[in-house]
């Protein structure tokens, strides 16, 4: 699942992460995303670039997390008849570190930068 963050008055103007990496992204600068979806008003986009300023200035202080690669446990199953080992699902997460959330940052308050430019709020969902 994702999350994209939109400039309503510019919908090309946009950006799109996993849900867990805009928690991270958006919790810093002080948005809840447990609703899965949210507005963000032009009155507040003043307040929110200033957020953001100050979380890049706290560059080292956000959540992380550890990439991981899994792979679920081998089974036999029958195949034509024959027995055949099949191999568990791979499952890969890039995980998030530092420069990840610091870069997603800087396209969020560039993102508001655009949205205020053009007098308009934002939606994410």
């Amino acid at each position: 699942m994702s999350i994209s963050i939109v400039v309503t008055a510019q919908p090309e103007t946009s950006l799109n992460y996993c849900n867990r990496n805009a928690a991270i992204v958006l919790g810093a600068i002080g948005i809840d995303t447990a609703e899965g979806y949210g507005e963000i008003t032009f009155a507040e986009l003043p307040g929110l670039r200033q957020r953001a300023l100050r979380a890049l200035h706290k560059a080292g202080a956000f959540q992380t997390v550890a990439p991981t690669d899994e792979r679920g446990p081998a089974r036999m199953v029958e195949i034509e008849g024959q027995p055949t080992i099949q191999r568990g699902v791979r499952l890969i997460d890039p995980g998030i570190d530092q420069e990840g959330v610091i870069r997603r940052l800087k396209e969020v308050f560039h993102l508001l930068a655009v949205a205020h430019e053009r007098r308009s709020g934002v939606t994410w969902y």
